[in-house]
């Protein structure tokens, strides 16, 4: 006798406690990226030799490296193990990272985001496996920005730990803006620790049942070779080579949001009274991802595929935006060393920190939607290696960014990345369009078969 169907409820819940382990893992991370080289910036100046002052960018590119050759496998360990345990699996390695900032180490500190690179890898891995076996065709985009929305609460959050570290740590020295690694920094990362180890709980507790009619069911199919196999001749798809550009701009430009540009907004001496700028910002961003997804999430109930060219329009169009606005407001040498350098057109405030956070958000979560859901549909028998290609490309873009980011003026990302967002806009809408195409052909074939 068969299983009960599942109900929405069911799917809804599923949806939750994914958005929720997302939240619990990236508060951390998230949070983290934003005061990363300032941090270990710091630390380089009272303690040379522990760390070096770039080792904030070049940590980060190492972990990309490990992410890059992580994707390449994390299909076949998915079908292995499945998407619970995966996803339990990244967890683990996500909490290694705060955890070294205890015992300041320049080789733990490197393994740890070699640890963290290869759970990035698994945990989007695990986080696309969960999404299509607990959804059905009719709820993906609905299931996609709910989980969203909940996960970018972590941003908020973000911004309330800094605003409270802000005020309990002393002013720094008005000759060096950076955030001291002190008992204060400690609690700040220790609190990222605690997050982590609740999405490890969460991810635990997680249903495993698949819903009925889902997309992609949870059951292994072949070797670990053979999915291996798969994801490299997946590599070269003509959707996934089209789709490149998309996936690597997600990179770069999430990159630039994280690190770049705090950093900048750190270096920049003319904001040294503004205290509270690492709170405003990802707040701004919190909000304008949670009012986006919700937004998509009615909309895709309304209008179906809103997820394919209104949605990527709309990404472009904020993200270039706010581009716009970090060029004309921050001096071009920021992100390398503390600047008195003067922007274009005006400097920074709070609202205009707030006001880019929330046009970022909202970009990037269009952005993200598309590439969760072309990934669901473009490749229909092998959609867990167009996931992890999906990142794999991304890290591709971010490992690229990360390693040049010393010698890199400001501006070379704002128009740089401006005009790849509109490439990857054109090559998205010609997959998009064969991807609706192909859909129609079997809605079609399958009315037939039923005549």
């Amino acid at each position: 006798m068969g299983q009960p169907p599942t109900t929405r409820r069911y799917e809804l819940l599923c949806a939750i406690m994914l958005g929720f382990g997302h939240l619990s893992i990236m508060v951390g991370y998230d949070s983290g990226s934003f005061v990363l080289e300032s941090v270990i910036h710091s630390i380089n100046e009272r303690n040379p030799d522990v760390i070096s002052k770039y080792a904030g960018y070049y940590g980060q590119a190492v972990m990309y490296i490990l992410y890059m050759i992580g994707c390449m496998f994390s299909p076949s360990i998915l079908n292995e193990v499945g998407s619970k345990w995966i996803l339990v699996a990244s967890a683990i390695c996500f909490a290694s990272f705060p955890l070294g900032f205890f015992f300041v180490n320049s080789n733990y500190y490197y393994f740890s985001q070699m640890l963290l690179g290869f759970g990035y890898a698994l945990y989007y891995q695990g986080n696309g496996g969960y999404m299509t076996s607990h959804s059905t065709r009719k709820t993906i985009e609905s299931n996609v920005n709910i989980a969203w929305s909940i996960g970018c609460v972590c941003l908020i959050i973000s911004s309330g730990i800094f605003a409270g570290v802000t005020s309990m740590a002393h002013a720094p020295s008005p000759n060096s803006n950076f955030f001291f690694f002190s008992r204060i920094g400690k609690l700040l990362f220790g609190v990222f620790f605690g997050a982590s180890v609740l999405g490890i709980v969460n991810f635990l507790a997680a249903p495993g049942k698949d819903v009925t009619d889902c997309i992609q069911e949870t059951k292994k199919k072949g070797t670990f070779l053979g999915s291996f196999k798969q994801t490299c001749t997946a590599l070269v798809d003509r959707s996934m080579l089209e789709l490149f550009f998309l996936f690597s701009v997600l990179g770069t430009s999430s990159s630039f949001w994280l690190s770049i540009f705090p950093t900048a907004m750190n270096f920049t001496v003319a904001n040294f009274e503004m205290t509270y700028l690492c709170a405003i910002y990802p707040l701004g961003i919190g909000i304008g991802e949670i009012f986006m997804a919700l937004f998509i999430t009615q909309m895709s109930r309304r209008h179906k595929d809103f997820c394919f060219q209104p949605a990527m329009i709309l990404g472009t169009v904020f993200s270039i935006l706010a581009f716009f606005m970090v060029h004309v407001s921050t001096p071009y040498d920021s992100p390398h060393k503390p600047t008195r350098e003067d922007a274009l057109w005006f400097g920074h405030s709070y609202f205009f920190i707030f006001l880019i956070g929330v046009t970022l958000g909202i970009g990037d979560c269009c952005l993200n939607s598309c590439r969760s859901v072309i990934c669901a549909l473009a490749m229909p028998d092998r959609r867990a290696q167009a996931f992890s290609i999906s990142k794999l490309y991304q890290a591709l873009g971010s490992c690229f960014l990360f390693f040049l980011s010393p010698i890199i003026p400001l501006y070379v990302y704002t128009i740089g990345i401006s005009v790849h967002l509109i490439i990857a806009m054109i090559f998205f809408f010609i997959t998009a369009r064969r991807t609706q195409n192909m859909e129609k052909k079997n809605d079609e074939n399958e009315k037939n078969e039923e005549i």
